[in-house]
């Protein structure tokens, strides 16, 4: 799936919500995040590992959907 999105989905490289996406997954796969990222991880999900893979979920299904739209050619 992210072979494809990476592939697929427009500015993949550039895109801030990718980055956020990368940083929460690290953070529920207990790997290395920033300070200044775990801060707002505590801010804005009480650092709450469901609440993280709820968000995950969105990001990552926009991401599919905006990749498959891309690569067939559909306008929004």
């Amino acid at each position: 799936m992210w072979r494809f999105i990476e592939t697929n989905l427009p500015n993949y490289y550039t895109r801030d919500d990718v980055l956020r996406s990368d940083i929460l997954l690290r953070f529920i796969e207990n790997d290395d995040v920033w300070g200044e990222d775990l801060k707002w991880i505590e801010e804005e999900f009480k650092s709450d590992i469901h609440l993280v893979k709820k968000e995950l979920v969105r990001l990552e299904t926009r991401f599919i959907t905006e990749s498959l739209r891309s690569y067939y050619g559909i306008e929004r």
